[in-house]
């Protein structure tokens, strides 16, 4: 036993520290991340395709100005064991990559939509260059 704290204190403290231990573990299983040190391989731009009026059937304009869907970015990531291609949301995120050059990328598990199909894959919103 310590010298000047009493019982009631020790099992104050045990109990403080059991309950800080739970929460940990409860935070752990709840926690939805994904992190992963990988080398850039390759980039790819996917251009947006024309919007098409379905009256008219013909590219819509606004102000005289043809309309298309938005262009994408992605970026392979290379990994022990593996790659994956994901899809990077800007194209100011996308041009801070640079080819062959490890970054740490940090992210979470979820939804992606690809052709239509919902497929469940690491969704990176943080890349930090190593």
């Amino acid at each position: 036993m310590s010298k000047g704290i009493s019982i009631e204190e020790q099992v104050a403290q045990e109990v403080a520290k059991l309950n800080k231990q739970f929460e940990l573990k409860q935070e752990q299983r709840e926690t939805n991340k994904v992190s992963i040190g990988a080398r850039v391989v390759d980039l790819k731009i996917l251009e947006g395709k024309p919007v098409i009026d379905k009256v008219t059937n013909q590219q819509k304009l606004v102000n005289g100005v043809p309309q298309n869907y938005q262009d994408k970015y992605y970026v392979t990531l290379q990994f022990l064991g593996s790659s994956l291609e994901t899809e990077v949301k800007t194209r100011q995120v996308y041009d801070s990559f640079e080819l062959h050059k490890t970054y740490f990328c940090e992210g979470y598990l979820g939804e992606v939509k690809k052709f239509g199909d919902s497929q469940l894959e690491p969704i990176f919103t943080t890349f930090t260059k190593l």
